[in-house]
């Protein structure tokens, strides 16, 4: 017990809030929303939370109260936001961060919806982004979106936490960091976006050779799928109770996780990146081994309609695949999962996932790509392709 406050002492002792406040806009109401607009609130910061009208549950309460109340291991208590809003133009006005906390499965409709919104010098960091900037920068070429702002992605949510008593209150158990992979597109922009953090997140994360590395080192794209996909026996039996972390994840299926893990540097290697370890990663996300974090798991998931398929599939292994078949790298297990899931609930994840050719990016060579992440981000994929 000592060493579990002494962690969390020295944890809290890293958040340094900024001597100015910061305008921060927040999409999205679900648990990271919610956990990164009331900290915020409560560390000095005037935050707006957005969700969309059609999940408007998130957030009635919110708007209503104009409070969320967090409990757990950060700053406790009621934070009274500056807005909560299913306006985007009301939350967006203004703000010099904005924080996209929402599915990958959203971010092209997040992209759309803020390309008439946003306003020159903002900064835009997807909370995670699993290639999601791609995402954002493909359709605000498509639309002539023509600020100044800057566009990055992390790996994972700054927190573990959930909503437990419903919206308008968060439990936040675990604060992750503090060398959460975060880049820009291009990466020629990581400093300032670190710079625009100041005061929030920066001493959380730490800066990547390019979006790539916070893309696809997303824990969540290898252990949910394979935690999911093997157990779904026990899932669909459990009714509910079932614990992925503490008694999906056995000897047997960390081989298979191993083994992704292993397709994965060998991907890296390829595209002349140094490789990290899965186990790496994870304590540099959390703070910890993997073995700590699965005994305070939390429950789920549920079946095998579950994000931990449906996103983590198409956003993440899709994306990993289609950058391996691009440069020659054999990823049979990766691809053995997302035929799995797609055999299951009957769709093809791969067509519809986030991959190059969706991307519009196949056209080009591993070099070409590499110039893109690093330095062209506002070039058109189709002006160069060839």
């Amino acid at each position: 017990m000592v060493f579990a406050v002494t962690k969390t002492i020295r944890l809290m002792a890293l958040w340094k809030p900024s001597m100015k406040p910061k305008e921060i806009c927040i999409i999205g109401a679900g648990n990271g929303g919610a956990a990164i607009a009331a900290d915020m609130t409560l560390a000095g910061h005037h935050c707006r939370l957005f969700e969309f009208p059609e999940y408007r549950r998130n957030i009635d309460p919110i708007v209503e109260s104009g409070c969320i109340e967090v409990t757990g291991i950060a700053r406790t208590g009621t934070a009274r936001l500056r807005l909560a809003t299913t306006d985007l133009a009301e939350a967006v006005t203004g703000a010099d961060v904005v924080m996209v906390t929402t599915q990958a499965l959203a971010h092209e409709r997040v992209a759309r919806e803020l390309a008439a919104q946003l306003q020159d010098g903002q900064a835009v960091i997807l909370w995670p982004g699993s290639g999601g900037t791609l995402v954002m920068r493909k359709v605000w070429n498509e639309l002539g979106m023509d600020r100044q702002v800057l566009l990055a992605e992390a790996v994972t949510f700054p927190y573990c936490c959930r909503v437990l008593n419903g919206p308008g209150t968060v439990n936040i158990h675990r604060i992750d960091g503090p060398r959460m992979l975060i880049a820009a597109l291009p990466a020629i922009d990581t400093p300032a976006v670190i710079e625009a953090l100041r005061g929030t997140y920066a001493d959380r994360v730490q800066p990547a050779r390019s979006i790539l590395e916070p893309a696809l080192y997303n824990v969540n794209i290898i252990v949910h799928p394979v935690g999911a996909l093997l157990n779904m026996g026990r899932i669909e039996f459990s009714n509910g109770e079932f614990y992925m972390y503490k008694e999906g994840i056995t000897p047997s299926v960390k081989k298979v996780i191993a083994a992704m893990d292993q397709e994965r540097s060998d991907l890296f290697r390829a595209l002349g990146y140094q490789p990290y370890s899965y186990a790496r990663i994870f304590d540099d996300c959390f703070n910890m081994p993997f073995e700590e974090f699965a005994a305070t798991s939390s429950k789920g998931p549920f079946n095998m309609r579950d994000r931990y398929v449906t996103e983590d599939i198409p956003m993440g292994a899709s994306l990993t695949v289609s950058l391996a078949r691009k440069v020659g790298v054999a990823t049979p297990t990766y691809e053995a999962i997302i035929h799995l899931a797609s055999v299951v609930n009957g769709v093809d994840y791969y067509a519809r996932g986030r991959t190059l050719e969706n991307l519009n990016l196949d056209a080009w060579s591993p070099s070409q790509l590499e110039d893109y992440l690093q330095s062209r981000a506002l070039a058109s994929p189709q002006s160069r392709a060839g």
